[in-house]
């Protein structure tokens, strides 16, 4: 997905937010408006939105002195989903289908976005997770192939955000209960609300996957950017869950890197990328307008390794 010309307003937005985060001083504000206001015309419109990202965040962080305003923001996210995580257990457990139901409430997570969002509303989303449709619905496909993966067979998450992660453990927990291998991978290094390493062990995810970054502090993962490690893992995988509106949009051009099925789960907070996905699928953009449509999106793999989009 190629950067929009309506994407270089919100890098300002952004920058503008991160900036009072990180300081109250109002000179530094004004400096950081000018240094993104002076990267807007350098940027590379044919890269994908996070990977332009990478230096309005960079540039940000040299002039606030502040490397990862989020921190706090980002714990609190994942004490209160880890709050709240026994009971969502118990739901998932006592569901008909356990994987299917928590990937709705996984999806429903993808709406703790720092980056994209002003302000949003976790418990609405989960609870519109449980009772309305999702916008695109691939979670019978993903259910029916994970149960016919051999034991052990290779699965990659790609995590996204912090609280996030912790709505991701419920499908971690049923991947791992089919039997299958599951390898995490996070962020290397701080950028929005992405959640790290040190996240992902503080939430447990380590109890269930082997956890590694991606080699990057990009919020996404453009495979030309991303680590050895990384790259290698997502090139053996057997089955590839990409969360949320990053990494759809660094990988949704970029299925064929690897001979694994990838899934794209994440909830839709703006309409360039709606517009995107409409386009992938020929459907219209009115039915993803970017406020908070939850989507489980599977471009299947046909004869010859082309791909054709299952809806």
């Amino acid at each position: 997905m190629k950067t929009s010309v309506d994407c270089l307003a919100c890098f300002m937005d952004q920058a503008l937010r991160v900036a009072r985060i990180s300081s109250t001083d109002e000179t530094v504000h004004l400096e950081v408006a000018r240094a993104i206001a002076a990267l807007l015309p350098q940027m590379e419109m044919s890269l994908t939105p996070p990977e332009n990202s990478v230096a309005v965040y960079a540039t940000i962080a040299r002039l606030t002195g502040c490397a990862d305003p989020y921190l706090a923001i980002k714990k609190t996210s994942n004490d209160q989903a880890l709050a709240i995580l026994p009971e969502l257990i118990r739901e998932v457990e006592e569901s008909e289908v356990p994987l299917i139901a928590a990937l709705r409430l996984a999806i429903a997570g993808n709406i703790i976005d720092y980056g994209a969002m002003r302000s949003f509303d976790v418990g609405s989303a989960l609870a519109q997770a449980r009772t309305i449709p999702l916008a695109i619905d691939a979670s019978r496909q993903l259910f029916e192939l994970a149960c016919r993966l051999p034991g052990k067979s290779r699965v990659l998450f790609l995590a996204d955000n912090c609280g996030e992660i912790v709505y991701d453990l419920l499908v971690i927990r049923c991947l791992v209960d089919l039997g299958l291998d599951v390898t995490v991978a996070v962020k290397e290094g701080p950028i929005i609300n992405d959640a790290l390493l040190a996240d992902a062990q503080a939430c447990g995810l380590d109890r269930y996957a082997r956890i590694i970054t991606n080699g990057t502090a990009c919020p996404g993962s453009p495979l030309a950017s991303c680590s050895p490690e990384f790259l290698h893992a997502f090139r053996q995988a057997d089955l590839i869950l990409s969360k949320g509106q990053g990494n759809f949009e660094t990988l949704s051009e970029a299925v064929y890197e690897s001979d694994a099925d990838i899934f794209f789960l994440l909830t839709i907070k703006c309409p360039v990328v709606g517009a995107h996905l409409a386009c992938l699928t020929g459907k219209s953009v009115d039915e993803f307008p970017g406020h908070g449509e939850m989507v489980l999106y599977y471009p299947e793999r046909s004869a010859g390794s082309s791909w054709r989009s299952v809806v």
